[in-house]
């Protein structure tokens, strides 16, 4: 379910029992698994891959590529395969590519 002013651009899929809420932003080649559900004002980069019952709460950024297989913390912005925190860092704007994924968040 696709909650009023959501925004799913193009070849996102959101699938069965999922629910994209109030003013999220939801990238290119994105795909919503089956009961995920992401809370309001979150921003989900291209073709990232939000996974089968993960919760991604309120305020929420996740970046580029990012595959989520847990929850979400809300006001949390994530990076990576798997998605891990990005320490530090203020949540980027929507359409913002994220440089630091090239480095290992470890370090």
């Amino acid at each position: 379910m696709v909650m009023a002013g959501a925004v799913i651009n193009a070849f996102a899929i959101v699938n069965t029992c999922a629910t994209v809420d109030h003013d999220c932003r939801v990238g290119v080649c994105v795909h919503v698994a089956l009961g995920a559900n992401v809370s309001g004002d979150v921003r989900v980069g291209r073709g990232s891959w939000i996974g089968v019952g993960a919760a991604v709460r309120q305020g929420a950024s996740i970046g580029e590529g990012v595959a989520v297989v847990t929850d979400i913390a809300g006001g949390l912005t994530v990076v990576g395969v798997p998605a891990r925190p990005l320490g530090g860092k203020a949540a980027p704007r929507h359409g913002q590519r994220l440089r630091s994924i090239a480095r290992p968040l470890d370090q």
